[in-house]
């Protein structure tokens, strides 16, 4: 009797051995939520765009801005998304041609707190009000 319990035992436990698999480790890698920055002529703002082209708007943390003019190359950080209102009256008010302007070292932070550095955004123009342009040069 022994003997057919323990037969009838090892043919219970046998299959469980022979059927189970070694765990594999899955590894996932962290897909980053924004694909680039871009920049909103109206508002003076930069955002970001994640891979399928939605706009976020308040993720970008800072920035820097160079442009390069006769007087020589300009560069400013700024903390936030928008432009100082300082910069925008140079580069708006106190120009008579647009101004090609760089956008470096973006950072954008997620909603989980993730921090992100963003590809730089150069050829960004800004054009000066028309108050300050020559009408006889438009001619």
């Amino acid at each position: 009797m022994k003997i057919s319990k323990f037969i009838a035992f090892f043919f219970l436990l046998l299959p469980t051995s022979l059927l189970s698999q070694e765990v594999e480790k899955i590894k996932i890698a962290k897909e980053d939520p924004f694909f680039k920055a871009d920049f909103d002529e109206t508002e003076y703002k930069v955002f970001a765009l994640d891979k399928y082209g939605n706009p976020y708007m308040d993720v970008v943390k800072s920035f820097v801005i160079t442009f390069q003019d006769t007087k020589g190359h300009f560069q400013s950080a700024v903390v936030g998304n928008t432009f100082p209102k300082k910069t925008i009256n140079y580069l708006t008010k106190g120009r008579t041609k647009a101004t090609n302007i760089c956008l470096k070292e973006i950072v954008a932070e997620d909603k989980e707190g993730h921090v992100q550095k963003l590809p730089d955004k150069c050829g960004v123009l800004i054009y000066p009000d028309c108050k300050n342009c020559d009408p006889k040069k438009r001619k």
